[in-house]
């Protein structure tokens, strides 16, 4: 008999692929955390794969790079991670409130800049 599995939420490619970036990102940290291999070494490898294989070439600006972010970077997408997922966000949900919390950053800006001092 096979087990019946929880149906999950249907997930855009952007979704997806934006999913799978934060699930390699993760990993890559947990390989460097555990002393296996650097982040570095992980991006000359990428780097020689895409040498051989120039059609899968993805536009460096495409993605953020997670081993080109600071230390304070860092920290912050790990705790709103683990903001995120102590709340029991769905990947749609967080993207959602992240979109969110983009556009309340622009109406910030946009209203820093009307301002005169």
């Amino acid at each position: 008999m096979s087990e019946q599995r929880p149906k999950r939420e249907a997930m855009s490619l952007e979704e997806a692929t934006i999913s799978n970036m934060w699930e390699i990102a993760a990993l890559v940290e947990v390989l460097e955390r555990k002393g296996l291999c650097r982040k570095q070494d992980l991006f000359d490898i990428i780097a020689e794969f895409r040498k051989k294989n120039p059609r899968a070439r993805i536009p460096e600006t495409a993605f953020p790079e997670p081993y080109v972010l600071t230390e304070t970077e860092n920290k912050i997408i790990d705790d709103m991670l683990a903001l995120l997922n102590n709340n029991g966000l769905t990947a749609h949900q967080s993207l959602n409130l992240l979109e969110r919390l983009g556009r309340i950053i622009e109406i910030g800006q946009r209203l820093s800049k009307d301002t005169t001092h």
